[in-house]
């Protein structure tokens, strides 16, 4: 019997448009290659529009619950670096996972500090007016000369994305978890787009986890309301798709060696078995490339924030169930990364200067606080305010870099797992030290100094576990750093160059 050869990205096609997956098998493998390299690896960013500190307030000090006090351990750079630095507050929803991420904190874009003319700005560096004079270095290693939420150059996610081009059904994947700037009189005027293909061209990032299962899934993006409710009740009328590729699974199971035809019956009892409990139970992710169970119609996109001081702000209002909104955008990337759909992606939870009710989240996380997230790191509310406030909100926005850090370690992959053979870097917005806008105040949240970055995963030979000095290097090193691991040959990102070893070794 001649031997069957099949793509790594097969889909198993049969009636009424069904499609599923398969797992990697022998037959798809270069015999030669398999003892090197034949898991791609896989680059992603989880993004937080917030910065890391509170105005006026040093990085041991709070008010919570109306008692001010000082207390080391909340803000997100531990006090030590190497291996052995104690767990911080932020990253209290990694703490399982200490052994698959590395801290690089101390890091710093350049600005002039005795000109505030665009044209003094240093290369790489931040216009003297945060927040959109940091978008552009921080996203694209390229100066900004204006206040300007944009990029003046490529964002690493497109250009890992670009040595992937071809390789993939989907170049990369782009969410937003935010839908809407929730505050009246005026707009998100560029702090929604966090991916650009070059300069100021951003990508619109997809803010419906129902559209994005469709197009994942389905091949298909509904555009209006009426075309979504068909698309959904189709979804859920295929009881079975095993049963709409029947013959089809039997052809292929007989013209494959003994090995792959274990495997692929154990891959399509595990999707039986699937299919039987998805209505009761979460999908229980098994390595295998599945078809997640539809997400249904998107949660509600709240309305404006009534008010904004901890006094009048509605606590219903200025949410859209973000939280809900990230974990199936997660859900998605992993499931797109399973089965190779797309090796890139970025997840922005909240947007730049993110105007978010946090009442719903910071309650989730034990200290209900009644601000946006914008206010939270100037004022907080009458009782919450400083370091441990900061953090709450900042340690939300982890707790979804640390699901879809969970979900790829929990997913077999060759001898070891998801994460081995992926990077995924975590990135608030901001930092906190002297006040970009005057180049002398400090402890102030619109600041590009003392920022940090979370490299998680161990592709391209990274060596995680590790809390690493960033000597005031630019944040673009530790991206380089990422694209490296990635599969990027290059030392240069925008106007920055140079990468940090250390994450290495």
């Amino acid at each position: 019997m001649a031997s069957l050869k099949l793509n790594r990205r097969a889909l198993l096609r049969g009636i009424g448009g069904a499609a599923i997956g398969l797992p990697l098998l022998e037959c798809m493998l270069d015999q030669k290659a398999f003892a090197q390299s034949v898991i791609p690896r896989r680059y992603g960013i989880v993004f937080a529009g917030q910065s890391i500190g509170g105005d006026g307030w040093a990085k041991d000090a709070q008010q919570i619950a109306g008692r001010r006090y000082t207390e080391t351990g909340h803000f997100i750079a531990p006090l030590a670096f190497g291996r052995n630095y104690a767990i911080t507050t932020p990253l209290q929803p990694l703490m399982t996972m200490k052994d698959d991420y590395s801290i690089v904190s101390n890091l710093a874009i350049p600005f002039s500090m005795t000109s505030t003319d665009g044209a003094d700005v240093p290369p790489g560096g931040a216009y003297r007016d945060f927040h959109g004079g940091g978008a552009s270095p921080l996203l694209s290693g390229m100066r900004s000369t204006e206040a300007r939420f944009t990029a003046e150059g490529i964002t690493s996610d497109q250009v890992v994305a670009g040595l992937n081009r071809g390789q993939t059904n989907i170049n990369s994947l782009v969410y937003r978890a935010q839908p809407s700037w929730y505050l009246s009189g005026s707009d998100f005027s560029g702090r929604e787009y966090m991916s650009y293909t070059g300069r100021r061209q951003p990508i619109a990032a997809q803010t419906s986890p129902s559209v994005a299962f469709g197009s994942l899934f389905r091949g298909f993006m509904p555009s209006g309301a009426a075309e979504r409710e068909r698309f959904l009740f189709d979804q859920r009328a295929k009881i079975s798709v095993l049963d709409l590729i029947g013959r089809k699974r039997q052809r292929l199971t007989s013209n494959v060696g003994m090995a792959d035809k274990q495997r692929l019956d154990r891959h399509f009892d595990e999707l039986r078995a699937l299919e039987l409990r998805i209505q009761a139970l979460p999908p229980i992710m098994t390595g295998a490339c599945q078809i997640l169970p539809d997400p249904g119609m998107d949660p509600p996109i709240g309305g404006n924030n009534a008010g904004s001081g901890s006094s009048e702000i509605g606590t219903n209002t200025g949410y859209s169930e973000e939280d809900t909104r990230a974990k199936l955008f997660a859900d998605l990337i992993h499931m797109a990364m399973v089965c190779d759909l797309s090796r890139v992606a970025t997840l922005q939870i909240t947007c730049f200067q993110s105007h978010m009710n946090i009442f719903n989240v910071s309650t989730m996380m034990g200290t209900p606080i009644r601000a946006d997230q914008h206010e939270v790191g100037h004022n907080g509310d009458d009782s919450n305010r400083g370091q441990l406030a900061v953090s709450t909100i900042l340690k939300w926005h982890a707790s979804i870099y640390a699901y879809l850090m969970q979900k790829l370690k929990s997913t077999p992959e060759g001898s070891g797992n998801m994460l081995d053979n992926t990077v995924l870097v975590f990135m608030p917005e901001g930092g906190h030290g002297l006040q970009l806008n005057d180049g002398a105040t400090a402890n102030q949240t619109h600041s590009v100094e003392n920022m940090v970055l979370v490299v998680g995963g161990r592709a391209g030979g990274l060596k995680p576990g590790q809390h690493i000095d960033g000597a005031r290097a630019h944040p673009g090193t530790a991206l380089i750093s990422a694209m490296r691991a990635a599969g990027y040959t290059g030392d240069t990102f925008g106007e920055v160059s140079g990468h940090i070893d250390a994450l290495f070794t």
